[in-house]
Protein backbone atom coordinates (compact mmCIF):
# COMPACT_ATOMS: atom_id res chain seq x y z
CA UNK A 1 0.00 0.00 0.00
CA UNK A 2 1.74 3.35 -1.10
CA UNK A 3 -0.15 6.57 -0.34
CA UNK A 4 1.11 9.80 -2.59
CA UNK A 5 0.25 13.22 -1.78
CA UNK A 6 1.23 15.46 -4.90
CA UNK A 7 1.45 19.30 -4.01
CA UNK A 8 -1.10 19.08 -2.01
CA UNK A 9 -2.48 22.66 -1.34
CA UNK A 10 -5.43 24.34 0.62
CA UNK A 11 -6.29 28.12 1.48
CA UNK A 12 -9.67 29.13 3.29
CA UNK A 13 -11.29 32.64 3.07
CA UNK A 14 -9.50 34.25 6.59
CA UNK A 15 -6.12 31.87 6.71
CA UNK A 16 -4.64 30.97 3.60
CA UNK A 17 -2.17 28.04 3.01
CA UNK A 18 -3.28 26.07 5.13
CA UNK A 19 -1.71 23.33 3.20
CA UNK A 20 1.53 24.62 0.96
CA UNK A 21 2.57 22.58 -1.77
CA UNK A 22 2.93 19.20 0.02
CA UNK A 23 3.86 16.49 -1.46
CA UNK A 24 5.28 13.06 0.73
CA UNK A 25 5.11 9.45 -0.20
CA UNK A 26 4.56 6.64 2.60
CA UNK A 27 4.41 3.12 2.41
CA UNK A 28 2.57 0.60 4.25
CA UNK A 29 4.17 -1.39 7.33
CA UNK A 30 5.20 2.21 8.66
CA UNK A 31 4.56 4.74 11.42
CA UNK A 32 4.35 8.35 10.38
CA UNK A 33 4.37 11.13 12.86
CA UNK A 34 2.84 14.71 12.09
CA UNK A 35 3.92 17.34 14.57
CA UNK A 36 2.83 21.22 14.94
CA UNK A 37 0.93 23.60 17.73
CA UNK A 38 -2.66 23.55 17.35
CA UNK A 39 -4.47 25.28 14.14
CA UNK A 40 -1.75 24.47 11.77
CA UNK A 41 -3.25 22.26 9.52
CA UNK A 42 -2.39 18.53 10.88
CA UNK A 43 -5.83 17.77 11.31
CA UNK A 44 -7.14 19.32 8.06
CA UNK A 45 -3.95 17.25 6.06
CA UNK A 46 -5.82 13.92 7.34
CA UNK A 47 -8.89 15.06 6.13
CA UNK A 48 -7.77 16.31 2.66
CA UNK A 49 -5.94 12.59 2.79
CA UNK A 50 -9.88 11.65 3.69
CA UNK A 51 -11.19 13.35 0.63
CA UNK A 52 -13.59 14.87 3.64
CA UNK A 53 -12.55 18.34 2.21
CA UNK A 54 -11.21 19.05 -1.68
CA UNK A 55 -7.36 20.78 -2.12
CA UNK A 56 -7.47 23.66 -4.55
CA UNK A 57 -4.34 21.80 -5.85
CA UNK A 58 -2.43 18.66 -6.01
CA UNK A 59 -3.85 15.39 -5.49
CA UNK A 60 -4.30 12.41 -3.11
CA UNK A 61 -3.55 8.63 -4.62
CA UNK A 62 -3.25 5.42 -2.94
CA UNK A 63 -1.66 2.97 -4.73
CA UNK A 64 -1.83 5.28 -8.03
CA UNK A 65 -5.38 5.78 -8.13
CA UNK A 66 -6.93 9.05 -7.14
CA UNK A 67 -10.42 10.00 -6.27
CA UNK A 68 -12.65 10.86 -8.78
CA UNK A 69 -15.85 9.23 -9.63
CA UNK A 70 -18.27 8.36 -7.14
CA UNK A 71 -17.36 4.79 -6.91
CA UNK A 72 -13.79 5.41 -7.42
CA UNK A 73 -14.11 7.45 -4.37
CA UNK A 74 -15.93 4.73 -2.29
CA UNK A 75 -13.21 2.06 -3.15
CA UNK A 76 -10.40 4.60 -1.56
CA UNK A 77 -12.69 5.37 0.95
CA UNK A 78 -12.47 1.31 2.44
CA UNK A 79 -8.81 1.34 2.37
CA UNK A 80 -8.48 4.02 5.43
CA UNK A 81 -10.44 4.94 8.16
CA UNK A 82 -9.97 8.15 10.40
CA UNK A 83 -10.25 7.83 14.24
CA UNK A 84 -13.34 9.19 15.57
CA UNK A 85 -14.01 11.87 17.67
CA UNK A 86 -15.46 11.30 21.35
CA UNK A 87 -18.70 13.22 20.30
CA UNK A 88 -19.59 10.76 17.14
CA UNK A 89 -20.40 8.03 19.83
CA UNK A 90 -24.08 7.20 20.14
CA UNK A 91 -24.34 7.26 23.73
CA UNK A 92 -27.48 5.18 24.75
CA UNK A 93 -25.39 1.94 22.14
CA UNK A 94 -22.75 -0.37 23.92
CA UNK A 95 -19.20 -0.30 22.99
CA UNK A 96 -19.49 -3.55 21.63
CA UNK A 97 -22.02 -2.16 19.22
CA UNK A 98 -19.57 0.34 18.26
CA UNK A 99 -17.00 -2.23 17.40
CA UNK A 100 -19.79 -4.51 15.53
CA UNK A 101 -20.81 -1.07 13.17
CA UNK A 102 -17.13 -0.12 12.30
CA UNK A 103 -16.53 -4.22 11.39
CA UNK A 104 -19.80 -4.32 9.45
CA UNK A 105 -19.29 -1.04 8.04
CA UNK A 106 -15.36 -1.85 6.54
CA UNK A 107 -16.07 -5.62 5.47
CA UNK A 108 -13.62 -6.42 7.80
CA UNK A 109 -14.12 -10.05 8.39
CA UNK A 110 -10.04 -11.12 9.99
CA UNK A 111 -10.38 -9.40 12.61
CA UNK A 112 -12.56 -10.47 15.69
CA UNK A 113 -14.07 -7.84 17.73
CA UNK A 114 -13.63 -10.14 20.50
CA UNK A 115 -10.02 -10.12 19.68
CA UNK A 116 -10.21 -6.57 19.95
CA UNK A 117 -11.95 -6.64 22.91
CA UNK A 118 -9.24 -8.48 24.83
CA UNK A 119 -5.88 -6.80 23.49
CA UNK A 120 -7.47 -3.20 24.34
CA UNK A 121 -8.74 -4.81 27.90
CA UNK A 122 -12.63 -3.81 27.41
CA UNK A 123 -14.11 -6.93 28.94
CA UNK A 124 -15.09 -5.02 32.21
CA UNK A 125 -17.16 -2.29 30.45
CA UNK A 126 -17.43 -2.97 26.77
CA UNK A 127 -21.65 -3.88 26.63
CA UNK A 128 -22.62 -0.80 28.74
CA UNK A 129 -23.74 1.92 26.80
CA UNK A 130 -21.31 4.71 26.09
CA UNK A 131 -22.50 7.03 28.58
CA UNK A 132 -21.13 5.74 31.04
CA UNK A 133 -17.72 5.61 29.62
CA UNK A 134 -14.83 7.60 31.59
CA UNK A 135 -13.09 9.97 29.13
CA UNK A 136 -10.16 7.11 28.77
CA UNK A 137 -12.48 4.47 27.98
CA UNK A 138 -14.07 6.13 24.81
CA UNK A 139 -11.29 6.56 23.56
CA UNK A 140 -9.90 3.39 23.54
CA UNK A 141 -13.11 2.72 22.41
CA UNK A 142 -12.66 4.76 19.50
CA UNK A 143 -9.12 3.31 18.89
CA UNK A 144 -10.73 0.20 18.84
CA UNK A 145 -13.14 0.98 15.82
CA UNK A 146 -10.37 1.84 14.13
CA UNK A 147 -9.05 -1.79 14.77
CA UNK A 148 -12.70 -2.81 13.49
CA UNK A 149 -12.29 -1.10 10.22
CA UNK A 150 -9.23 -3.03 9.70
CA UNK A 151 -7.98 -0.65 6.62
CA UNK A 152 -4.68 -0.75 5.00
CA UNK A 153 -4.52 2.94 6.02
CA UNK A 154 -5.31 4.47 9.59
CA UNK A 155 -5.35 7.98 10.64
CA UNK A 156 -5.04 8.66 13.61
CA UNK A 157 -5.54 11.80 15.26
CA UNK A 158 -4.63 12.85 18.48
CA UNK A 159 -5.84 8.98 19.76
CA UNK A 160 -4.05 9.65 23.24
CA UNK A 161 -5.66 11.87 24.74
CA UNK A 162 -7.11 11.44 27.96
CA UNK A 163 -4.97 8.23 28.92
CA UNK A 164 -3.21 7.15 31.73
CA UNK A 165 0.51 5.56 31.20
CA UNK A 166 -0.83 1.91 31.38
CA UNK A 167 -2.69 2.54 28.27
CA UNK A 168 -0.27 4.79 26.32
CA UNK A 169 1.95 2.16 27.17
CA UNK A 170 -0.58 -0.79 25.40
CA UNK A 171 -1.50 1.25 22.37
CA UNK A 172 1.96 1.92 21.58
CA UNK A 173 2.44 -1.83 22.05
CA UNK A 174 -0.62 -2.39 19.71
CA UNK A 175 0.78 -0.23 17.20
CA UNK A 176 3.80 -1.85 16.42
CA UNK A 177 1.70 -4.68 16.19
CA UNK A 178 -0.32 -3.07 13.50
CA UNK A 179 2.67 -1.89 11.68
CA UNK A 180 3.86 -5.80 11.52
CA UNK A 181 0.47 -6.22 9.80
CA UNK A 182 1.43 -3.99 6.96
CA UNK A 183 -0.76 -1.02 8.10
CA UNK A 184 -0.14 2.28 7.44
CA UNK A 185 -0.63 4.42 10.44
CA UNK A 186 -0.59 8.37 10.17
CA UNK A 187 -0.56 9.75 13.72
CA UNK A 188 -1.05 13.28 14.98
CA UNK A 189 0.15 13.06 18.65
CA UNK A 190 1.68 16.18 21.13
CA UNK A 191 2.87 12.95 22.93
CA UNK A 192 6.35 13.50 21.38
CA UNK A 193 8.28 11.48 23.68
CA UNK A 194 6.33 8.74 22.86
CA UNK A 195 5.90 9.20 19.42
CA UNK A 196 9.40 8.82 19.08
CA UNK A 197 9.35 5.82 20.27
CA UNK A 198 7.38 4.07 17.83
CA UNK A 199 7.00 5.93 14.86
CA UNK A 200 9.32 5.84 11.12
CA UNK A 201 9.11 8.86 9.95
CA UNK A 202 8.02 12.29 11.52
CA UNK A 203 7.15 15.11 9.68
CA UNK A 204 7.40 19.08 11.37
CA UNK A 205 5.44 21.21 9.56
CA UNK A 206 5.17 25.02 9.88
CA UNK A 207 2.87 27.45 7.50
CA UNK A 208 1.49 24.56 5.63
CA UNK A 209 4.91 22.84 5.06
CA UNK A 210 6.89 20.58 6.26
CA UNK A 211 9.94 21.84 7.23
CA UNK A 212 11.71 19.04 8.95
CA UNK A 213 11.41 15.42 8.29
CA UNK A 214 13.54 12.75 10.92
CA UNK A 215 13.95 9.39 9.01
CA UNK A 216 14.51 7.17 12.38
CA UNK A 217 15.87 4.28 10.44
CA UNK A 218 18.60 6.45 9.33
CA UNK A 219 21.51 7.63 11.81
CA UNK A 220 20.48 11.07 13.24
CA UNK A 221 23.21 13.93 13.48
CA UNK A 222 25.01 13.71 17.19
CA UNK A 223 24.61 16.82 19.72
CA UNK A 224 26.27 18.10 22.55
CA UNK A 225 23.85 19.44 24.86
CA UNK A 226 24.48 21.10 28.04
CA UNK A 227 22.24 23.46 30.51
CA UNK A 228 22.36 26.99 29.67
CA UNK A 229 23.36 28.14 33.50
CA UNK A 230 27.11 26.27 32.92
CA UNK A 231 27.42 28.98 29.67
CA UNK A 232 30.25 30.30 31.65
CA UNK A 233 32.10 27.58 32.38
CA UNK A 234 31.96 26.75 28.61
CA UNK A 235 34.98 27.02 26.28
CA UNK A 236 34.29 29.26 23.08
CA UNK A 237 33.05 26.93 20.25
CA UNK A 238 29.83 27.61 18.27
CA UNK A 239 27.54 26.84 20.71
CA UNK A 240 23.46 27.31 19.61
CA UNK A 241 21.48 28.71 22.06
CA UNK A 242 17.42 26.61 22.21
CA UNK A 243 14.55 28.02 23.79
CA UNK A 244 14.24 24.76 26.16
CA UNK A 245 16.96 26.45 27.99
CA UNK A 246 19.95 23.87 26.71
CA UNK A 247 23.25 25.35 24.60
CA UNK A 248 23.60 22.49 21.80
CA UNK A 249 26.89 21.67 19.39
CA UNK A 250 26.47 20.19 16.87
CA UNK A 251 29.28 17.57 16.53
CA UNK A 252 29.65 17.72 12.73
CA UNK A 253 31.55 21.41 13.43
CA UNK A 254 34.18 19.64 16.03
CA UNK A 255 37.72 18.24 14.49
CA UNK A 256 37.84 14.56 16.32
CA UNK A 257 40.70 16.12 18.81
CA UNK A 258 38.37 19.16 19.73
CA UNK A 259 35.75 16.91 20.58
CA UNK A 260 37.78 13.98 22.77
CA UNK A 261 39.53 17.96 24.63
CA UNK A 262 35.54 19.13 24.53
CA UNK A 263 33.66 15.76 26.81
CA UNK A 264 37.21 15.28 28.99
CA UNK A 265 36.58 19.24 29.77
CA UNK A 266 33.21 18.67 30.81
CA UNK A 267 33.95 15.73 32.88
CA UNK A 268 36.68 17.03 34.34
CA UNK A 269 34.84 20.09 35.69
CA UNK A 270 31.87 18.30 37.01
CA UNK A 271 29.50 19.63 33.91
CA UNK A 272 26.59 17.41 33.09
CA UNK A 273 26.08 17.05 29.30
CA UNK A 274 24.10 14.98 27.21
CA UNK A 275 25.92 13.20 23.73
CA UNK A 276 23.01 12.46 21.31
CA UNK A 277 20.44 13.68 18.70
CA UNK A 278 17.83 15.97 19.83
CA UNK A 279 14.79 14.76 20.86
CA UNK A 280 11.45 16.23 19.57
CA UNK A 281 10.98 18.10 22.27
CA UNK A 282 13.68 20.19 21.29
CA UNK A 283 13.19 20.26 17.65
CA UNK A 284 9.38 21.36 18.76
CA UNK A 285 10.95 24.07 20.76
CA UNK A 286 13.34 25.64 18.42
CA UNK A 287 10.52 25.38 15.70
CA UNK A 288 7.64 26.77 17.70
CA UNK A 289 8.76 28.76 20.39
CA UNK A 290 8.32 32.29 19.16
CA UNK A 291 4.62 31.25 18.41
CA UNK A 292 3.74 30.70 21.85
Amino acid sequence: MELQLQNLALSFKNKPNVIHDISLTMNGGSIVGIVAPNGTGKTTLLRLILNDLKPQAGKVLVDGKSYGSQKQSLALHRQMCLFPVQDDLYPDLSGKAHLEYYAKLWHNRSKSVKQIINVLDMRDYINQPVRTYSMGMKQRLCFGMVMAANTPIMLLDEFMNGLDTINVARMSRILRGLRAEGKLIITVSHLLNNLQGYADLIYFMRDGKIIKTIDQHEQQPLYVQVAEENASRLPRMPWEHYPNGMLVLPIQKLPGEHFNQLLLGLAAHHIPFKLGPLDLDTYFNEFYETDQ
